[in-house]
């Protein structure tokens, strides 16, 4: 792990999740999540300061409207996951994210 503090709390979350790096297309699974980041369990995690692009439905958003921008592997456990710092990631995107984190919150 690297010095990477996390600042947000993780929430617990089952989402899957569709990520690509360097044109390679991979589906794995969020584990838990956060207003600024997520952790991907995965066999084969990328290297650290790898650079993705994302998209993911939050559970329950009957929209199926998916969540999408950039990340970077802020550090990895080897045959387990690697935790993603958002880097990139729009306002409506964000604010979406935010309201269901605080609503999960509030009724978990």
């Amino acid at each position: 792990m690297d010095a990477w503090e996390r600042k947000d709390a993780r929430l617990p979350t089952a989402a899957e999740v569709s990520y690509e790096h360097r044109g390679l297309l991979f589906n794995d699974r969020i584990a838990d999540l956060s207003s600024s980041g997520f952790y991907i369990d995965t066999l084969h995690p990328l290297p650290q300061r790898s650079i993705i692009s994302f998209r993911f439905v939050l559970p329950g958003d009957a929209s199926e409207t998916p969540i999408s921008g950039e990340g970077e592997v802020a550090w990895i456990q080897s045959m387990q996951g690697m935790g993603i710092r958002i880097t990139r990631i729009s306002e409506e995107d964000r604010r979406r994210l935010e309201s269901f984190l605080a609503g999960s919150k509030s009724s978990g």
